[in-house]
């Protein structure tokens, strides 16, 4: 079987089965049957990333007749360049304008998300840093039964307490003098 690559935009997706079909301008428009979009992984360790959007110019491996084959992935041209050309940047913009990057040069991994970030773990969370933490919000909540400070605690602002501030003497914020 004589394989050829082809290039084309895509013009229909099926996201339950994982293809899409493609016009193939260079034969006057020919549209594919619906080409399979292979996986990184499909058994035990199972990954489902993006899919192609309409309209994204792809590259394709077809068969004689050119409407049998196999997608073999988006390609960037002229008219949409890649965003990122630095060598050293993974570089991820979804279409709602979320962004992730992670320049290895620098060492810098960025999240830039335009709606909730959830993080979920069943074990342990262990953040580890040799520099500063900074928080920047409005407002923080933590929701959590008991929590330990090991070190100095340093407060700029004012302190409300709903409860009884007690230190290890017995010493409590109701004592007067």
């Amino acid at each position: 079987m004589t394989l050829h690559l082809e290039y084309g935009e895509v013009t229909a997706l099926d996201h339950k089965t994982c293809r899409l079909r493609v016009r193939l301008d260079d034969r006057d428009g020919l549209q594919t049957y619906w080409l399979n979009i292979p996986q990184r992984n499909t058994q035990g360790t199972q990954r489902r990333p993006l899919m192609p959007e309409l309209g994204e110019q792809v590259a394709v491996l077809l068969d004689a007749d050119g409407v049998g084959g196999v997608y073999l992935g988006g390609i960037y041209s002229t008219a949409e360049p890649p965003p990122v050309v630095d060598e050293d940047t993974n570089y991820v913009r979804y279409s709602d304008g979320t962004v992730t990057t992670y320049d290895r040069a620098a060492g810098v991994m960025t999240v830039q998300c335009v709606g909730s970030l959830v993080l979920k773990c069943g074990r342990d969370i262990t953040i580890e840093t040799s520099e500063p933490v900074v928080v920047k919000a409005l407002s923080a909540t933590l929701d959590i039964p008991q929590v330990t400070l090991n070190g100095d605690l340093q407060v700029e602002g004012d302190i409300h307490v709903a409860g009884r501030i007690m230190d290890v003497g017995g010493n409590s914020n109701h004592h007067s003098h």
